[in-house]
């Protein structure tokens, strides 16, 4: 089972302005290459960090100026402007320029975190060639236009394979639909629940005392580490991103 500070660790993108790079274990830091002298193996202890101190106003924008070469990142708040290199900790590439950045926000590669089926326990829907990822809430309206394209273009599956992330964005009622369709023993019936949005199958079904929601915590977990902050989310077999439906699904499947 992959772990919650594993998950969280994998996803900051740490700024660096010293040849070093930060172990483990050292109080939460992920380990990255020293990045001004890749060779050399220079790491820096848990004992040997002097001082740490959590942001309140994190930075939030990347920007560049007139004269100067490389990007700065400023604080939501305006207040800080901070210059140095910043290192993509999934792709293991350094983010140089504007379109770095970009090209690097614009796309996921879950391969990439190590993540297993038994970690997620996700749905599956269809058999093509063309792995795409989507996260949905059972009671997004939204979602639910997603569900009524797929089902009614048999071509979908054959053109793709959907992993289906079931998360609870909307509530109460949202998790609960989530645990029931996870916890239940028939994956045919829950797959088709969901995707003919069956809310009375889904409030009905009967949880049992025993079953691992764990599954749907890592889920969650990996929404959060992608900054996923509404459904559909959807991730194309190239690693293109779709934060809400697309205005026209085929096209973006096509093309991302």
């Amino acid at each position: 089972m992959i772990k919650a500070k594993r998950l969280m660790g994998g996803m900051l993108l740490t700024f660096m302005s010293a040849g070093v790079s930060v172990a483990q274990d050292g109080a939460g830091f992920p380990y990255i290459s020293d990045l001004t002298n890749p060779d050399a193996d220079t790491r820096v202890s848990k004992d040997q960090i002097r001082e740490t101190q959590e942001l309140v106003s994190p930075f939030t924008h990347a920007v560049t100026f007139h004269g100067r070469d490389g990007v700065a990142y400023m604080s939501q708040n305006g207040r800080f402007v901070m210059r140095g290199v910043i290192f993509d900790t999934w792709i293991g590439e350094t983010i140089q320029t504007m379109d770095d950045l970009q090209a690097s926000m614009k796309n996921v590669n879950l391969a990439d975190l190590g993540l297993k089926d038994e970690d997620v326990d996700p749905f599956y829907y269809g058999h093509g060639p063309r792995k795409v990822t989507m996260f949905v809430d059972p009671f997004c309206p939204y979602c639910g236009q997603l569900f009524d394209e797929l089902v009614s273009d048999p071509s979908y599956q054959e053109d793709y394979t959907f992993t289906i992330m079931t998360v609870p964005f909307l509530g109460d009622n949202s998790t609960r639909a989530v645990n029931a369709l996870s916890c239940s023993q028939d994956r045919d019936a829950a797959i088709e629940a969901l995707l003919h949005k069956n809310s009375r199958w889904m409030m009905a079904a009967q949880i049992p005392e025993n079953c691992d929601i764990q599954p749907v915590l890592q889920r969650t977990i990996l929404s959060q580490m992608l900054g996923v902050t509404g459904v559909p989310y959807i991730i194309g077999a190239e690693g293109g991103v779709s934060r809400g439906m697309p205005p026209s699904l085929r096209t973006f499947l096509a093309t991302n």
